[in-house]
């Protein structure tokens, strides 16, 4: 038996395989392009969790230095609850009066970023001191001449 097949069926079957092939280069590119970018969305997860981690601590160094340059001024309690380090070692009737404290104070209404603007600004107005540069200066002419800015990426 001879196939038999009319004018331009080759052509025709020709055509379709190279549709195919197109149609699966596109699916392989949009999964290409579909793994890049949950691979980029990782890396600024990752990204975001190391800044927010050492915002975190910048907090901490922020307000570790305003407890010691408090006392130093004979300041008893801090203007915000959150301007300190809470210590780990309070008892739990303490624990609930800071809570309180904080409360009244919003303090949760903050992000850490917003915390670390506010109390580094209160660190260089009030004790003319920069947590990035390590330095209490003598006067707001010195602080402001020395120290390269009131953020982290300044002092980059």
């Amino acid at each position: 038996m001879s196939r038999k097949s009319g004018i331009g069926h080759e052509a025709s079957l020709k055509r379709k395989a190279e549709e195919k092939l197109e149609s699966y280069r596109k699916k392989i590119h949009m999964k290409n392009q579909a793994e890049e970018e949950a691979a980029e969305q990782f890396r600024m997860r990752l990204k975001n969790k190391q800044d927010e981690m050492k915002l975190e601590g910048d907090l901490r160094r922020s307000q570790r230095a305003c407890q010691q340059l408090d006392a130093q001024k004979n300041i008893q309690v801090p203007r915000e609850a959150w301007y300190w380090l809470r210590l780990e070692e309070e008892t739990e009737e303490d624990e609930e009066e800071k809570e309180q404290d904080e409360d009244e104070y919003k303090s949760e209404d903050l992000s850490v970023l917003e915390k670390l603007q506010i109390l580094t600004s209160y660190l260089r107005e009030e004790h003319l001191y920069c947590i990035w540069c390590g330095t209490a200066y003598e006067d707001k002419e010195d602080l402001s001449s020395n120290c390269p800015g009131p953020t982290s990426a300044d002092h980059d």
